[in-house]
Formats: structure tokens, sequence, C-alpha cells
């Protein structure tokens, strides 16, 4: 198997680079260090970048933290295989676990390309211990790698500015010194636990990117032991070695922000490429749950009136007491401004008062932390993606920024499924009552035939029409009609099977109903106890008189009365007829 491309190759390369620079632009001493460096980069560090992978350059060298475990950068055909990647392995690469390999494997790079830096001052100084020390967050520089036949190494030194020997040189940042006559215990050295007898020293700053980064320090037993060559050259390779360490961890930062556009990428096109306002919520939650450290993620949707707004899925701690739960976008709560707002939150609970999430009496948390709070939609709110972390300041503007990104991208492709179900309701429904058109009934129709033939099930037709609803239009105009209309389909809607049975606008002031597993008795009941319901509904005209209407039913059953969906339909309307000529407002079968 071919292997990935190691960064030390790209480090080595650097700091080649940077030694011509040294040799075209520098004096004449500076040039004289230039070849030796080069020099001894192409033969002795070249040869170390070659093995490193399975062991770092030189057998004694130390370092002052736990054993390293190998791992190796990714190649670049991985990166390629990760913005290729489906959105499962797009999530995995947005994770935390991910990003923590891949910094471990650059600190395995960063302790070679040290180890290399060591090996070369050793071949051309006269050293007892080289040392090179790393900054720490807290100003102080710890003792990172170390090469030295003594024993008494304090393996965790770690050096602040004004403190100690070597510290009071730190006092106005990292700077190249020298002391050629040490009379005082090593220990004082602080890199010492004891007194080693160091009587000289000399210290070169590590410089990157035109800052200091670190300090290669080089000592000996006997006094006045390294001469100005000796220390311009430590200068050459400290340079050379930041330089090379600053790419080695950009290399990487390059590489995690390849991959995680690469995956934020893959997750957006899933957005767009589902169907299902669901599975967008749901994938949101397991992207955002694996890229982002918390403790819980409800996601909620606006609900039709605009003034609510319900939970449609929960993650983590308490998340079962919020699931369903329907909150009122009016109330005082952090989910009300967020979706009046359509705006991003992110900080911290209040520690003195318990803030409300959704609604009062929600789960308590006796531990406040965190949050991002993030809207779904463009132009307005449609819906509320809620992180939660119980640590204070958990969300960085990564955090954020990643979390808007994909709340964003979500939020427009629920926009866009909003705007596919409207197109297809259109084409599907009647526009006034909501009911299905005419055109689907038919398709419905012959579908729940197919079925019934199938599995020798009965299917009943019911066609109604209001009773003289041309004189209810012309005595309180057509908008008053169309609130009938309306009115009557509601009823209608509300009086069968939700999800089994099937109304339908069949045309002007006539509705069809499609009864399944129902025969042609059980059809009758049905159409009895909605002509009763019919009977006793009241209309408000705009003049305040109240309005009754009627209607009348006919019925036809599938194979008793037809065997084929034009004849059914006729044999149901047919007994519609007979129902108006036999006095309206009432149920007829064929």
């Amino acid at each position: 198997m071919k292997r990935g491309r190691n960064p030390l190759f790209y480090a080595a390369g650097c700091m080649l680079v940077v030694a011509l620079v040294l040799h075209l632009a520098g004096s004449a001493q500076a040039q004289r260090t230039a070849v030796a460096v080069t020099t001894s980069l192409g033969i002795v560090f070249f040869l170390i970048c070659l093995i490193a992978e399975r062991r770092p350059a030189g057998i004694a060298l130390r370092r002052s933290a736990t054993p390293k475990t190998e791992v190796s950068l990714p190649s670049v055909t991985q990166k390629q295989a990760t913005s290729e990647a489906g959105p499962l392995q797009a999530t995995a690469a947005l994770g935390r676990e991910q990003r923590r390999k891949r910094w471990a494997a650059t600190e395995v790079a960063v302790d070679g390309l040290i180890d290399a830096a060591i090996h070369l001052v050793n071949l051309h100084v006269r050293a007892h211990t080289t040392a090179v020390f790393f900054p720490t967050l807290d100003g102080g520089y710890m003792l990172r790698r170390f090469r030295s036949p003594s024993a008494s190494i304090n393996a965790g030194a770690i050096i602040y500015p004004g403190i100690g020997v070597m510290g009071r040189f730190l006092k106005d940042g990292v700077r190249r010194f020298a002391l050629g006559d040490i009379v005082s215990d090593s220990a004082t050295l602080f890199y010492y636990s004891s007194d080693a007898r160091v009587r000289s020293l000399m210290a070169s700053p590590i410089a990157g990117d035109g800052s200091e980064r670190g300090l290669v320090v080089v000592d000996f037993l006997e006094p006045e032991s390294f001469t100005d060559d000796d220390h311009s050259f430590l200068d050459a390779v400290s340079s050379l070695l930041g330089e090379a360490v600053y790419g080695c961890y950009m290399h990487t930062e390059h590489a995690l922000q390849h991959c995680r556009l690469a995956a934020v990428s893959s997750i957006e096109k899933e957005f767009f490429r589902n169907m299902s306002r669901q599975s967008i919520v749901d994938s949101i939650v397991e992207v955002v749950r694996t890229a982002l450290p918390c403790d819980r993620i409800t996601v909620s949707m606006r609900n039709d009136d605009d003034a609510s707004a319900t939970i449609v899925a929960a993650w983590g701690e308490g998340s079962g007491e919020l699931m369903k739960r329907r909150f009122d976008l009016g109330a005082k709560s952090l989910a009300s401004v967020v979706y009046t707002n359509n705006m991003l939150l992110s900080r911290s609970f209040s520690s003195d008062r318990c803030e409300v999430r959704y609604f009062d009496g929600e789960p308590a948390d006796d531990t406040p932390g965190s949050f991002i709070a993030a809207p779904l939609g463009v132009d307005k709110c449609r819906g509320l993606v809620l992180v939660e972390s119980r640590k204070a300041d958990a969300y960085d503007e990564d955090s954020r920024e990643l979390t808007g990104r994909l709340c964003t991208s979500a939020g427009l492709a629920i926009e866009k499924m909003i705007v596919f179900e409207k197109a297809n309701a259109l084409a599907t429904h009647d526009g006034l009552t909501g009911l299905f058109n005419h055109r689907t009934f038919q398709q419905l129709l012959a579908d729940e035939i197919t079925r019934a033939i199938r599995y020798n099930e009965p299917v009943a037709l019911v066609i109604c029409d209001i009773d003289l609803f041309k004189k209810v239009n012309d005595t309180y105009g057509h908008p008053f009609g169309d609130v009938v209309l309306k009115g009557v389909a509601a009823l209608l809607e509300n009086s069968v099977r939700q999800d089994i049975d099937t109304v339908a606008r069949y045309g002007g002031e006539e509705f069809a109903l499609i009864l399944v597993k129902t025969d042609s008795g059980g059809a009758c009941e049905t159409a009895e106890r909605i002509r009763n319901s019919i009977e006793r509904q009241t209309f408000r005209a705009p003049s305040g008189v109240e309005v009754n209407v009627s209607m009348s039913f006919g019925i036809a059953e599938y194979r008793k009365h037809a065997r084929q969906i034009n004849e059914f339909i006729g044999k149901a309307d047919k007994a519609l007829y007979r129902a108006k000529e036999n006095g309206r407002n009432r149920v007829e079968l064929y």
C-alpha cells in the first residue's frame, strides 16, 4: 500500500529554503553558517525524516511528557476521500476525536523535527545537554525535548520569566543570551533537579513567521565552552526549526479546515437531498452532537398558527420530558427571543436565576452552563436548534460559526421543502377547502379499488351535495357561500377516520367520501351521522342572520353495485339524484 506523505518532508523543505535564503542574503559569517547548516541538513536531516515514521531520530533523545504513540497524518488521498465522503463519514470528520487524533499526529511530527534539530546541533557543537523549550498557556516555557547523559534532568521543568538564572533573560520575551562562567548550583537553571556542574550555556530563540515560539538551550560542564561561531550555528538551526514547526502546525490547521469545509459541504448536500423535514432535523442533531461538546440538543419547529412551536427532536439529559412539548412564542423565554428576532444567540446561562428555555415548568437544570441557540430559516425563523452544555463558556467562535452555517443550510432546505409542499398541495388539493381535488380523488379511488380487489375487502363511495346551495349564494353572497363550503368541508373531514378514509371536493358544492373496508350498511350509518351534524351546524351571515344548510347523500358499494370505476361513480351519483328527488336532506343507497 502506498504510504501517505509525512509532514516532516514538508518541514524539511521549509528548513532548506530558509537556509538558502540565509546564504543568499546574509553576511559573510552568516553565509558560512548557512552553508554548513544546508550541507548538514541535506545529509542528516533528510535521512532522519526517512525513518521518522518508525521511530524518532536519535535513540538517546527523550521527551518531558508521556510516551508518544505512532500516528500518521492523513495523506492527500485520504483528504480527497473525506471531501467525497457520505454524510456519516462527513459527520465523523467534524468530531472532536478526529481533531484530537490529527493534532496528536502533528505533535509526533513536531517531536521528530525537534529531535532532528537537536541531533544537528550535537553534530557541530560540543554539548552536555541540548534542550528545547516551548511556551505554555500561562506564560512559561516548558521543557519539550532534550538530549543529555545526565540523570538529573527535570523532565517536567517550566521556566517562568523573571525567575531563576534563565528567567531573568526572558522578562522581555525570548531572546538570545550566553553564560560563560556559571558558578551557581545547576538546579537554579530549573531543568536540572540537582547540581550537574554546568559551567557554560548558550540559548537561541525559536522563531517562526516573525514570532518567538520557543528556546533552544545548549550547556557544557566547562566554562567559556562556546564560540561565536557555535552560537551563530545555534541561531541558524533554531530559526530553521521555528519555521519548520510553524509550517507543520499550519499544515495540520489547513488540513483540518479543508476536512471541515468538505464535511460541511457534504452535509449541506444531504440536507437538500432529503425530502422530509424530520430527516433534516435528525441529521442536524446527529451532526451537532458529534461536532460540539454538548449535554442536550433540542430542535423545535414553528406551528401553522405562527403563535406556537413544538419540540420535534431531542437528545441528551432530560430530552424525554421535552419531546413533543408545545410552547407559546409570545411568552418570555429564550426560544421566543430567537423566533422573534431570527438571530443566533450564544452565551453562558445566568448563574443566579433560572432562565426559561421554552416554557414554565420545564425540566430544571441544577448546573447551568452555556448554550448556542440558532434559528432555522431565512427571512423567517421556521425552527430553532438549542445546544446546551453544563460547562460555562463551552462554545467559541468556531462552534458558533459551524452551528450557524449548518442551521442556515438546513433552514434553506426546509424553506425549499415548504415551497415544494405548497406547490404539491396546489396540484393535489382544492384551494378553497384544502380537501383533495377531483383529479386526485379519481386516482385515490382507483388505488382503493385495486387494494379492495387484492384483499377481497369492501369499499364504499359516498357522493354528497349541499341542498339549495345556489339560493345561499344568491341570498347572502358568494363570500358567505365560500364560508359555508369551508365549514362543511371541515366537518366532513373530521367525521371520517383520519389517514384511512378520504374526503374530496368533487366539484362546486359536491363532495365525495371513499370509505375503505366499509360495506353499504356501514356507509349508510356514517352518512346519516354526518347528515345530522350538518343539519345542526349553524353559520352566521355578514348581516348577523344564523343560517342552516342540509346535505343529501348517495351511496354505492364496489362489487355489490358496480365493478368498473366509472360505473361505480355513476351508481353513487344516481343514488344522490334519488335523494334530491325524494325531498333532499336524506341518505339513499343505490
